[in-house]
């Protein structure tokens, strides 16, 4: 169904949906490869201090985070998107992140952060919608849990 005829845009929002529920299950599984794929060329990915631009970028720090042994899972909520008059859209939403070190079951499951999380996403030529942009705004924030890449 095309936009015209479906003014709400229900395909295009169950993409974007799809496209954040991969982001958590790629992210909080080790899949790089498919992890790295939801993100348009040029990305620009915020998370508080940290600015990362491109994929390769992305690459390195998300690499070097599987490597020092991050667990995360990721839940979000209250997707609300809005689309311009071409392939692009804004999405925001909150997302809740438990995060820990060393091997699976972690023994605490204290909440790391909870972020206001606002996406631009654009639609390639093939169809498929990708992250362009991802400006991740922490809220609450757990102290005892440490920042990957944060200096002690």
């Amino acid at each position: 169904m095309d936009a015209g005829r479906d003014p709400l845009r229900t395909g295009d929002r169950l993409a974007i949906t799809a496209l954040n529920d991969r982001f958590g299950e790629a992210l909080d599984h080790a899949k790089l490869d498919q992890f790295l794929d939801l993100f348009a060329d040029g990305v620009i990915y915020v998370n508080g201090d940290r600015v990362l631009r491109g994929v390769e970028e992305l690459r390195a720090f998300f690499m070097a985070r599987a490597e020092a042994g991050r667990v995360s899972r990721h839940i979000y909520s209250g997707l609300q998107i809005t689309f311009d008059q071409g392939g692009r859209a804004t999405g925001r939403s909150v997302w809740l992140t438990f995060a820990g070190e060393g091997p699976v079951p972690v023994s605490r499951t204290d909440p790391f952060v909870v972020a206001d999380v606002t996406d631009e996403y654009r639609r390639d030529d093939a169809g498929t919608w990708r992250i362009a942009t991802r400006h991740i705004r922490p809220v609450f924030r757990n102290p005892a849990i440490a920042a990957v890449g944060a200096k002690a």
